[in-house]
């Protein structure tokens, strides 16, 4: 049903969680590439695989025309990373192995990966962001921009900025809003519309206005910072 929802609503990309055990990924995923047809296919393993077992399991998903394969690798596991990559075809994608400048040099100068996932909240805002993006495009390596599950508007409203300021972003996931948020913090909906259209919002700083009732309503703890 969900892939169904995909092609109706004309999405240009999607992902695919792979390596939950007991799952058939290679028929799963068989499956999927036909009520999609051609588009863009994409697979996060979320570290799944040790590095024995990787690049065969990998090798099952391409015949699905994956486009890149997100970490498929525990981080101790990183050194393992250059050989696997050599041994697929598929693109892989750092996630949980990059969260710093200091780990995206290693994955430049190891050549352990093909493209980053620059999450804002994940590797330090949006100025580290900017500086990985920078990284990634001198050494040739691709980035996304990737969400966090459940981010508030809040966070939805700082992707929009970095979406619409930097070039050549190879997929921007993000703007779920109503669809992960039970309860929204800001006034404007964020969730992102057709096709995944998620436009550049207006306004003064990130263009969106909170709601104080409602962060209230989830605050757990204050705390007051003098200058």
């Amino acid at each position: 049903m969900s892939a169904l929802k995909m092609r109706f609503n004309w999405f240009p990309c999607v992902k695919v969680k792979v390596g939950t055990q007991g799952q058939d990924d290679p028929r799963r995923l068989s499956l999927f590439r036909k009520l999609v047809g051609t588009i863009d296919i994409r697979v996060d393993a979320n570290e799944a695989w040790s590095p024995a077992e990787a690049a065969q399991r990998i090798g099952e998903l391409e015949p699905a025309r994956i486009s890149a394969i997100e970490q498929p690798l525990k981080h101790e596991d990183f050194d393992h990373l250059p050989a696997l990559r050599r041994a697929i075809k598929t693109p892989i994608m750092l996630d949980e192995s990059l969260c710093s400048l200091p780990d995206a040099r290693r994955a430049i100068e190891a050549k352990a990966c093909d493209i980053f996932n620059i999450r804002l909240s994940k590797c330090g805002g949006l100025i580290r962001s900017l500086d990985l993006a920078l990284l990634a495009h001198r050494a040739g390596l691709g980035y996304q921009l990737g969400c966090q599950v459940g981010e508030t508007g809040i966070l939805s409203a700082a992707g929009r900025a970095f979406a619409c300021t930097v070039k050549d972003i190879r997929y921007i996931e993000g703007s779920y809003d109503q669809y992960l948020v039970r309860e929204r913090l800001t006034r404007e909906n964020l969730t992102f519309e057709w096709r995944g259209w998620a436009p550049r919002l207006k306004g003064p700083g990130l263009g969106m206005t909170v709601e104080p009732e409602r962060l209230r309503s989830v605050t757990v703890r204050e705390a007051t910072i003098h200058g």
